[in-house]
Parts: structure tokens; C-alpha cells; sequence
């Protein structure tokens, strides 16, 4: 049985974690199935956006519980590697994803939401990195949590394991918009349907420069900038929306 759900609404894609029973908790086979939606996503040319949400009351629960409880030194390494494999099919798609956040996000969830390139949680949601509380500390994409709301916050969430709600998770730059739960997949897909206007290329462009500029000093991020500026000339693109919107004005 699969606990991941992909649908296509014409050039938007729809990623579900499926397992509302378990709370949408990352298992080493939800992490694989995780990361051959996203790959196969990753070849289809005609996709423009993606929306990342969890079926039911909970976006993700976490790892899978019964799962770390059974891990040795050697199975605690594939298991931690399967997990990063496939946030990082999500952060390496190459068009935005979107994370609409509803209920509990926790440990692995809060690591698969950093790795979105944007975010949207309903007011009843709740953030925690609870590792250390069972005897291991938050790695892998725990290390975007920084970048995200500064390096003073992040440790307060990996060091005590404690829970923040929606509010101040907005407050501390973690999610970028809350809305009531009737209106979570609506703001997601109405802000979907927005970047799915924009030209296709130049989307896809603007996702490796965000990315890329994570790694850059700010000499490096300007150059890479202007290469793809100047690339996007390599097409009609510009000069047709250009024309279209002065004849708009006009």
C-alpha cells in the first residue's frame, strides 16, 4: 500500500503523505516512495509548481517511532540517510514546492518543511524537534532550521525539544503565512495557481538561484544572477510577456 499520493491539476502537482493513521510518520518506506514521487516529478517538463501536504490532522508526526526503536549503529545510519534522501529529492526539485502545514509537524516533518521553498500553516499548527529527548540529537536538514529563523531560535527548538505553536512559529520566520484549516489547500493553491502564471523558465531559473545562493557569498550569488539573466534572453519569453504588458498599459 502507498502512503504517498501524487495528483496533477495541469502544471501543478499535489504530494500527499498518506498514513494519517500514524500521523503521516516518516518511515524508511515512506521516505523511499518520498523521494521516487519527487524524482519522477523532476522529469516532467510541463510541471510548474508543487504542493506538499499530509492527509488528515497532522502534516508529519515525525520519524517513524517503532522504527528508531528497532535501530542498531549500522540501521540507524541507512535509516537517517534514507530520510535526507528524500528531503533532498524535494529541496533538488526543480520548481518551487510549497508545504501547507496543518496539525502536528515534528522532527522529520520539521526537517521536510525547511527543505520547501515556501510555507503555509494552519493556526492549530504545532513545530517541535524532539530528538534529544529520546537520546539523539536533530541532523540533517535540522541544519536549514538557522537560515530559516536565525541561529539563537533554531538551537532553542533542537537543544530543549520543545513545542511552538503556529503564532510563533510565524513570528520567528518559520512559515510565511497562517490561515485557517477550511483554507489551508485554497491559500496553497491559489498561491500555486500564481507561480504557475510566471513564464515556466524563468520559475525553474529563479528555484537553482535561491538554492544555489545558499552556498554563495554575495560576489558569487551577483554572478550567477547575471548569467541566468542573461540566458532568459536566450528565449522569446521576455520580449513577448514585455510587449504583452506595454500593450496592456497602452
Amino acid at each position: 500500500m502507498s502512503h504517498v499520493r501524487v495528483e496533477r491539476y495541469e502544471h501543478v502537482a499535489r504530494v500527499t503523505l498518506d498514513r494519517s493513521a500514524k500521523r503521516n510518520a516518516m518511515s524508511s518506506d515512506v521516505a523511499a516512495e518520498l523521494t521516487a514521487a519527487f524524482l519522477a516529478l523532476a522529469d516532467a517538463d510541463d510541471l510548474r509548481v508543487v504542493v506538499l501536504s499530509g492527509e488528515g490532522p497532522s502534516f508529519c508526526g515525525g520519524a517513524d517511532v517503532k522504527e528508531l526503536a528497532a535501530l542498531t549503529p549500522e540501521t540507524a545510519d541507512s535509516f537517517i540517510r534514507g530520510l535526507h534522501a528524500a528531503i533532498a529529492a524535494a529541496m533538488t526539485c526543480p520548481v518551487p514546492v510549497i508545504a501547507a502545514i496543518r496539525g502536528a509537524c515534528v522532527g522529520a516533518g520539521l526537517e521536510l518543511v525547511a527543505g520547501c521553498d515556501m510555507r503555509i500553516a494552519t493556526y492549530d499548527a504545532h513545530f517541535s524537534m524532539p530528538e534529544v529527548k529520546i537520546g539523539v540529537p536533530s541532523v540533517i536538514e535540522a541544519a536549514l532550521l538557522p537560515r530559516l529563523m536565525g541561529r539563537g531560535k533554531a538551537a532553542r527548538m533542537v537543544l530543549t525539544g520543545e513545542t511552538i505553536d503556529a503564532q510563533t512559529a510565524f513570528n520567528w520566520g518559520l512559515v510565511e503565512e497562517l490561515v485557517s484549516a477550511d483554507d489551508l489547500m485554497f491559500r496553497a493553491g491559489a498561491l500555486a495557481a500564481e507561480i504557475a502564471e510566471a513564464d515556466p523558465l524563468a520559475i525553474r531559473a529563479q528555484k537553482r538561484l535561491i538554492r544555489a545562493w545558499d552556498d554563495m557569498t554575495i560576489e558569487q550569488a551577483v554572478e550567477a544572477s547575471v548569467r541566468e539573466f542573461a540566458d532568459s534572453y536566450r528565449t522569446s519569453a521576455p520580449r513577448d510577456r514585455l510587449a504583452a504588458a506595454m500593450a496592456g498599459r497602452k
